[in-house]
């Protein structure tokens, strides 16, 4: 005997319900049925057909795979970005075909092949959420763009298309659609994707963003549960990977996706002491601080190196895709990790793509346009761009882009040798971090101290000499050898007398651009604070004079006291 025919219409839903079963889920196990079966919150009254929303045999509206819903007409809002190499334009291919749901214009059950309108319980049209993309699509990945080798030439963090995964599938003219990302027909990973978002495996499919492979936001196993302001689908930084900060859909910062309108918030959802092992929300609250909060929509990942509108953002110290956990160093190192692909100016003024020492970071802004710093000392030669004070053609400057050639400077600390280097970081850091000897985080996030210093330093002329008011000269410069004179015979007089004239009247840290014109030598980083020190009345004249190794003058008036030609 032979079996019955199908209707055409038992075929259609005999091919919706009867998937690839290993791994998969049927259609009618998932939200996208909406007949009276479906198991979401919006279903027919009494529609029983599964297929029927979406596709018919006839009377279509002509697109493929047999569509039985009206094409939106609407006007959408694109995503656009600084950094976007693509060109995506209005939706095209079966994306309309999603968005005739998806983007809430056109009624659930509207479709060409029923005169009226199928009856829906709980509501005609896609509820609002995240599902219902509305047509202001600039807060969600681009589509409809040519994605092609050219592309990922010009792009260079993207993936050759020819090297795609399968089950990422371009449509016919080569066009990224929803359907790369998107089965509808099976929902066995999750928001119908075609590959696990866990570990971020569907978006490095496509994205190879880079140092991702030894970043440490791809790697931590810290539990993510203790933040509640995230919208982070797995429990630990590695599971959500690039969901951590990024969101495919209706993000809060449209550019780039991010899950938060204000691009710190995205760092200190976990940067907060409740996820991270590292609390920058707590440094920069201090008294000195690189404090993002105080900037919004400013930062472009785009911008140039320098003389862009004053600002600080995580980014322009840190590669989110890039950094990796530190480790205290034993000795010096160029740069720290957490500053691995960072942009920077190099020593000669240069703009570098990725730095090789960390004064390279810190010479972006404050640098050939410096920002403006808290309390500044007047000096009598002046100068904010700090690339300039640290050259080595200066007749003075700390070791920070190039040693001293000096050997004279008895002073220094064991283990600190003539012509060791030193960091910016060695100075400017937490007051709670590993090298102040506490446990908070290393670098200059924020600090009690003045200047944004890792120790004390008081500038006040008439301070009291004490370990504790010139902590941070005493880290490397031996107390002892400066109160016994060794390079100095008046050191202790200047420190401990009756004038009490701090470090910073006479020696400028950073050093002092020798191409300022000056009487005075400038040597020993000797560069007067000129609120404390004023020329001699006779002559005129504030200057120092070098008369080689642990000799030499002054011609000034310090503290009411003429100096005329006053040697040691």
């Amino acid at each position: 005997m032979n079996a019955p025919k199908r209707s055409w219409l038992e075929f259609l839903v005999v091919v919706c319900l009867v998937q690839a079963v290993s791994g998969q889920q049927r259609v009618s196990d998932t939200v996208h049925n909406l007949s009276v079966s479906g198991p979401g919150g919006i279903h027919a009254i009494s529609e029983q057909q599964v297929c029927v929303f979406c596709h018919a045999p006839h009377a279509t509206a002509g697109a493929r795979p047999l569509w039985n819903r009206n094409l939106p007409v609407a006007s959408y809002a694109i995503y656009q970005s600084s950094t976007l190499d693509a060109a995506p334009g209005q939706p095209t291919g079966s994306s309309k075909l999603c968005l005739s749901c998806h983007d809430g214009t056109i009624a659930l059950g509207s479709v060409l092949s029923r005169a009226d309108r199928i009856l829906m319980a709980g509501g005609d049209y896609i509820p609002a959420g995240l599902t219902n993309l509305g047509t202001d699509l600039s807060d969600d990945h681009p589509i409809s763009f040519l994605y092609t080798s050219g592309l990922a030439s010009s792009d260079l963090q993207l993936v050759n298309p020819l090297a795609l995964p399968s089950e990422i599938t371009l449509d016919a003219q080569s066009r990224l659609q929803c359907a790369a990302c998107h089965d509808p027909h099976s929902n066995s990973l999750g928001k119908f994707l075609v590959i696990p978002a866990e570990y971020g495996a569907l978006c490095t499919a496509c994205h190879q963003m880079n140092g991702w492979l030894s970043c440490s936001h791809q790697s931590s196993t810290a539990d993510v549960s203790g933040s509640s302001t995230a919208d982070w689908p797995f429990s630990t930084v590695e599971q959500n990977a690039c969901r951590a900060c990024h969101r495919p859909h209706t993000a809060g910062g449209r550019e780039r996706l991010l899950i938060f309108d204000n691009e710190e918030d995205n760092c200190l959802n976990c940067h907060d002491g409740q996820v991270a092992s590292t609390n920058i929300l707590a440094e920069i609250q201090k008294f000195r601080a690189h404090d993002p909060r105080g900037y919004s929509q400013v930062h472009d990942p785009v911008e140039p190196a320098f003389g862009c509108d004053v600002h600080v953002e995580c980014q322009d110290c840190h590669n989110p895709h890039a950094v990796r956990s530190p480790a205290l160093p034993g000795g010096y190192i160029p740069v720290g990790v957490t500053m691995t692909g960072v942009r920077g100016v190099t020593i000669s003024g240069a703009p570098i793509d990725e730095v090789d020492y960390e004064y390279e970071v810190c010479f972006r802004c404050h640098g050939d346009i410096p920002v403006p710093t808290s309390s500044p000392i007047a000096r009598q030669s002046q100068t904010g761009n700090l690339r300039l004070r640290f050259s080595p053609t200066n007749p003075s400057y700390h070791p920070v882009a190039a040693a001293v050639g000096s050997s004279d400077t008895i002073s220094l600390a064991p283990g600190l040798a003539p012509g060791s280097l030193i960091r910016c970081t060695d100075c400017h850091n937490s007051d709670a971090g590993p090298r102040a000897g506490g446990s908070g985080p290393d670098g200059p996030h924020g600090s009690i101290y003045d200047f944004l210093l890792e120790r004390n330093y008081i500038v006040t002329d008439g301070t009291s000499e004490s370990e504790s008011n010139y902590a941070m000269c005493y880290k490397c410069h031996l107390r002892t050898s400066i109160l016994n004179n060794d390079s100095f015979s008046w050191h202790r007089q200047h420190l401990r007398g009756m004038s009490g004239a701090p470090c910073s009247v006479c020696h400028d840290p950073h050093g002092i651009n020798g191409a300022d014109p000056s009487s005075s030598d400038h040597t020993h980083l000797i560069n007067f604070d000129v609120s404390v020190v004023f020329s001699e009345p006779q002559s005129g004249l504030l200057v120092f004079e070098d008369r080689g190794t642990y000799t030499g003058s002054c011609t000034l008036l310090c503290h009411g006291k003429p100096h005329v030609d006053a040697d040691y």
